[in-house]
């Protein structure tokens, strides 16, 4: 250690504030925050340290340090949030190129206008965000203004908005400014997840239209209940009380995370944002959950009393403090053990997994996809020259309902989805993996097609149960092709007849590589799955309606698009797709 760093340790002071490590160059290696700045920071520098491989790689590169004392632990964590944010140092977490997600700006004007803009701007508009995918932003604002006309970022007053009964070719939104004002309000009850708010106004807006004989101002707040309806009929996630909350989950790989947010407001699910986080190998989930958390807020415009994550972090007292302190009001992290939350944070991670995968794909060279792949035939004990088709099988079921099976294909360490296959399973609604997983291999391997070659490595999804199960059929029907199973819980590798699992180094290429092989066919059957549950849940109730066949209910499906949605149409708007004889046994049937 250099003198220079020496006495600056020994001088540091016992106060809250945040310090910077710097190289020997002078670059910015790190940011941290500290209760106490003189253990905090002589606490990296101890013999018996108990720091992860990245932070030891760290201190090895420290040439000085700077501090930045603050009055309380709160001001530290603000200063924190701000310099990484400005200077992204290498050795800390980063939520990767924040400052390019997209927030939805509706302006401070006599007749706000509503678009997606890159930053934040303290100019008396109002904000909602950040949001991961520009995609999604657009498609929102894009059925928004069908249902409750705006202006857009380059309208000007006199512009017609979109065709619409209330704003014909003869009139502009400054002709009727209550409504145009009415629709900036539903905006933004839709975007702060009030969809029943929407629904009570627009309803009591067509009562009343109706009893003053307005016909087509009611048809206008029909059509838009019909329109939020249809909406409401897409949502997945429904919890039995109207709680508040965001859920955080997270995947960690070697250089980079992925963390999983959902918002859900009143019981159902507002939005899904999936962000990436860059850092160096072997940070720890809890520095990482922290720096999402931290970073995330600091510009989040709709923070909710409760946020679940998936396990405790050390200092959440002082970041519920601090979000407290930019909200006005107490933020409780919450770490659920079991039931529907639990379920959500599990399902956060799928999300995340996913966003990793799909990633590491697209960075992926063939280079680099070829190295790995021959790193992974060499810790297997496998030639890498022999080995280039692998196959990766995974299963789905819900207590065997629907169970179906993947198979997923990587060419020398590269996805193939072009040769992909899904196997709906024949066996009886028996919850039964092992059987399951014998089945699909059986039929795999006893049809052979000039397009669909033997593998010449088989993964299997699971431990050493579904490895020995499916090692039958291997000996059976193909014996001359290697089989392994990946096991989830410890990533262990196993082999058939040998008793001890391969731990691949928690940085190797190797190991990324046969877990994104893992993920690719869980992402591969969890998608057919949901597809058939779709499918299944639109057609067992309306196929048991007599006298509605096939076509009917094609219409009825595609015109409003579930069955929720059905139920709530008027028999008037039903008659209208398939008569009103037809609408008469559905109704009595519903």
């Amino acid at each position: 250690m250099n003198p220079t760093l020496t006495t600056q340790l020994q001088n540091l002071p016992d106060a809250p504030g945040i310090y910077q490590f710097k190289d020997s160059q002078g670059r910015l290696l790190y940011v941290g925050k500290a209760k106490s700045l003189r253990p905090r920071v002589q606490s990296y520098f101890r013999p018996a340290a108990a720091l992860d491989e990245s932070k030891r790689q760290m201190v090895s590169n420290i040439a000085s340090l700077e501090i930045i004392t603050t009055d309380t632990e709160t001001e530290a964590l603000i200063l924190e949030a701000n310099l990484i944010r400005a200077h992204q140092p290498p050795y800390n977490v980063i939520l990767r190129d924040d400052k390019y997600y997209l927030f939805i700006k509706i302006t401070k004007e006599p007749l706000p206008r509503v678009f997606p803009v890159r930053r934040l701007k303290n100019d008396g508009a109002r904000y909602f965000g950040p949001y991961s995918s520009a995609r999604s932003v657009r498609n929102t604002l894009k059925l928004l203004r069908r249902i409750f006309p705006f202006r857009s970022e380059k309208d000007s007053p006199q512009d017609i908005i979109f065709p619409h009964p209330l704003f014909n070719s003869s009139q502009t939104p400054g002709s009727d400014t209550k409504t145009y004002h009415q629709n900036i309000q539903h905006i933004i009850r839709f975007l702060l997840g009030q969809r029943h708010t929407i629904l009570s106004t627009l309803e009591e807006g067509m009562r009343q239209a109706s009893q003053t004989q307005d016909f087509e101002r009611a048809k206008l707040f029909h059509d838009q209940i019909q329109a939020i309806a249809r909406l409401e009929g897409h949502q997945k996630v429904h919890l039995p009380h109207p709680e508040s909350f965001d859920v955080i989950s997270l995947a960690q790989g070697p250089l980079q995370s992925a963390a999983n947010l959902f918002q859900l407001r009143r019981g159902r699910l507002l939005g899904k944002q999936t962000f990436l986080l860059k850092h160096k190998v072997s940070s720890h989930q809890t520095d990482i959950l922290r720096q999402f958390i931290l970073q995330y807020y600091s510009v989040a415009q709709d923070i909710p009393k409760n946020i679940l994550i998936p396990f405790n972090i050390a200092d959440s007292s002082t970041l519920a403090t601090w979000i407290k302190n930019k909200t006005g009001h107490i933020t409780e992290f919450i770490t659920p053990k079991r039931g529907p939350k639990k379920q959500l944070i599990t399902m956060g991670v799928a999300n995340a997994a996913h966003l990793l995968s799909e990633q590491a794909i697209k960075n992926q060279s063939p280079v680099r996809a070829l190295e790995a792949h021959q790193a992974l035939m060499a810790a297997i004990g496998l030639p890498p020259d022999h080995i280039h088709r692998v196959e990766i099988y995974d299963i789905s079921n819900i207590q065997g309902q629907l169970a179906t099976a993947s198979m997923a294909v990587f060419v020398d360490g590269l996805p193939n989805p072009k040769l992909y296959r899904k196997f709906r399973i024949k066996l009886g609604d028996t919850p039964n993996d092992f059987a399951m997983l014998q089945e699909t291999l059986t039929r795999r391997l006893q049809n052979h097609h000039t397009d669909w070659p033997k593998p010449d490595l088989i993964i299997i999804d699971g431990g050493k149960g579904q490895l020995s199960a499916t090692y039958k059929v291997i000996q059976a029907l193909a014996p001359s092709i290697p089989i392994i199973s990946l096991a989830k819980r410890e990533e262990e590798i196993f082999l058939p007849e040998q008793k001890e699992s391969i731990r691949l180094p928690f940085d190797s290429p190797a190991l990324e590589l046969i877990q994104r092989m893992r993920d690719e066919a869980h992402r591969f059957t969890i998608t057919y799955h949901r597809l058939l549950r779709s499918k299944h849940s639109q057609r067992s109730l309306l196929d048991e309606v007599p006298g509605i066949g096939p076509k009917t209910k094609q219409k009825l499906i595609k015109h409003f698009g579930s069955l929720k949605n059905i139920r709530l149409a008027s028999d008037q708007d039903i008659a209208k797709i398939i008569g009103q004889d037809k609408t008469a046994t559905l109704r009595d049937y519903l």
